[in-house]
């Protein structure tokens, strides 16, 4: 098992499932709910990692500013309509992330 490290990481509900991506590494999961997007990102970072170590070529880079306006687009809550001026959209959940790997 690799040394434990703590990760940033942004997790949003897109129209068909939950997303999470981690910015240091770049790396990205997708499930059903929170707890399965949680699952399967951690999943990704370990295999992630464990290929870094047996593969020193390979560098780990953090996600680009382009691809995360990309993600958030791809991620940005549905709006539902207008009321009077404001426009209105579905809450964006917040939830603390614990450490991954």
């Amino acid at each position: 098992m690799l040394a434990e490290k703590e990760y940033t990481v942004i997790m949003r509900k897109s129209k068909l499932e939950y997303v999470a991506i981690c910015l240091e590494l770049n790396v990205s999961a997708s499930g059903v709910d929170l707890a399965d997007a949680e699952r399967n990102l951690k999943d990704a970072i370990e295999i992630y990692l464990e290929d870094i170590n047996e593969y020193p070529e390979t560098v780990a880079e953090p996600i680009t500013v382009k691809e995360l306006i990309e993600f958030l687009r791809d991620t940005e809550p549905e709006w539902h309509g207008k009321s009077g001026d404001v426009l209105y959209f579905r809450p964006f959940e917040v939830h603390e992330v614990p450490v991954y790997v």
